[in-house]
């Protein structure tokens, strides 16, 4: 008998909405990155595109996990026989600039950042594909049911954490 990954969820479908687009930056890394650090477990690229005043950098990290099933609702009668995963962070820092076309004197830093962590089981069946859906799955929590809109992220980002149609 085979086994089979099963993510446990349904999605009603959403009147008139078929798909969702989420654009991805187009990330060169051949062209406009080096490697600033490069240890076993954490890597940092810096954006040679970027001024030295308004860097970009990309951290990845990654380290095992001794227990999976730490913190989790899992009952344990249904651990896998193994208990250990992995966490993979991704992390982008950039330093965004504001200025006023009507006084070229302007000049405002604005530092943001963004990072996910992704803390899976080693398990054969965890493939690339399952977390790739498990990340659209996520991107479209930060947005309202079948909107790309960003009327939900305006909210989050205000404290409103509840999703308007909830």
């Amino acid at each position: 008998m085979a086994k089979a990954l099963s993510v446990n969820y349904t999605d009603t479908a959403i009147s008139g909405v078929t798909s969702l687009a989420f654009e991805r930056g187009l990330v060169n890394f051949g062209a406009d990155f080096k490697v600033k650090s490069d240890e076993p477990e954490e890597a940092i690229l810096t954006n040679l595109t970027s001024p030295v005043v308004y860097p970009e950098r990309i951290r990845y990290s990654v380290s095992d996990v001794a227990n999976i099933y730490a913190g989790s609702s899992v009952e344990p009668s249904l651990y896998s026989p193994t208990k250990r995963g992995t966490s993979l962070l991704a992390q982008v820092s950039e330093t965004w600039k504001v200025t006023d076309s009507g006084d070229a004197s302007y000049e405002v830093a604005l530092p943001v950042s963004a990072h996910l962590v992704i803390k899976v089981p080693n398990h054969e069946l965890v493939t690339p594909a399952a977390i790739q859906t498990l990340l659209g799955r996520l991107i479209s929590s930060l947005y309202d049911t079948g909107d790309l809109t960003t009327a939900r992220l305006t909210a989050l980002l205000r404290g409103s954490l509840k999703p308007s149609d909830l």
